[in-house]
Formats: C-alpha cells, sequence, structure tokens
C-alpha cells in the first residue's frame, strides 16, 4: 500500500507540476499577445501618421503644378522675346563668323603639325648621324634632306 501511496503522491506531484507549467506558459501566452496587441497599434498609428504625411506631401505637390501650369507663368515678357527675335534674326552672320575662325582654326593647326614633321626630320637626322662612321655623315644628311624636300613638295601639290 505504501508503494501506491507513493505512486499516488508522485503522480499528484506530477500532476501540480504540470499545471504550475501549464499557468506559466499560458502568463507567458498572455504577455506575448499584450506586447503583440501594443505593437499592432503603434504600427497602426505609425502608419496612419505616413499616410497622412504623404497626403500632405501629395497635395503640396499637385498646387504647385497647378500654380506652373497657369497661363500667366508661361508667358515670355517683352525683353526675353524681343533678346530671342535678336538672336535669331542673326543666325546668319553668326553662322559666317564661326566658318571663318574653323577654316583659320584649320589651317593654323595644319601648319603646326607640318613644322613638327620637319623638326622630326632633323632629329631622325641626328639619330641616323650618330648611328654611323664619320665618313657616311655627309652622306646620310643629304638623303634626309632630299627627303624632307620631296615631301614637302608632295604636301603643296
Amino acid at each position: 500500500m505504501s508503494a501506491r501511496l507513493l505512486a499516488g503522491v508522485a503522480l499528484v506531484g506530477l500532476a501540480v507540476g504540470v499545471l504550475s507549467a501549464d499557468q506559466e506558459a499560458y502568463a507567458r501566452l498572455k504577455a506575448f499577445e499584450a506586447e503583440f496587441a501594443r505593437f499592432k497599434k503603434e504600427t497602426a498609428l505609425e502608419m496612419q501618421h505616413l499616410e497622412d504625411e504623404s497626403a500632405q506631401k501629395e497635395a503640396t505637390l499637385l498646387e504647385r503644378i497647378e500654380r506652373l501650369e497657369a497661363p500667366e507663368h508661361r508667358r515670355l515678357d517683352a525683353t526675353q522675346q524681343a533678346q530671342i527675335d535678336s538672336n535669331t534674326d542673326n543666325w546668319t552672320a553668326n553662322a559666317a563668323a564661326i566658318a571663318d575662325i574653323q577654316s583659320a582654326t584649320n589651317h593654323t593647326w595644319l601648319l603646326l603639325c607640318g613644322a613638327l614633321v620637319m623638326f622630326m626630320q632633323a632629329g631622325f637626322a641626328m639619330v641616323e648621324s650618330g648611328c654611323c662612321r664619320a665618313k657616311n655623315v655627309q652622306n646620310i644628311l643629304m638623303k634626309n634632306l632630299v627627303d624632307v624636300c620631296v615631301g614637302t613638295m608632295c604636301w603643296w601639290a
């Protein structure tokens, strides 16, 4: 009998332990539910605030668009219109001046490049004369001079 009694006491102890564990789990569940309700309320308030702010910005932008589309904001005043007319009247004179400047720039660039090529020829003559014996230097320089003369005649032709 004592074994039965011990088993019964153990069963009651186990039931009390399960009951206290269930009460603890139930208390935690209630705390989570309260936390979730608080979070849900805060989120709803934040969403409402963001929606109000967005609606206010949209109204401001629509008001600015309406102001900019108004006819009085889209017209040129007399000084701006006169300046545009004078610029468009002189476009032929401006085009001729630009063409003259472009032609002068092209010729200047061509002469500069020709001068650089001639200096390169002189440099090549110095390199070649430095790489050969002294008795052949005069022959090398004459060949380079003939090369420069023929190149200049072909360039002008």
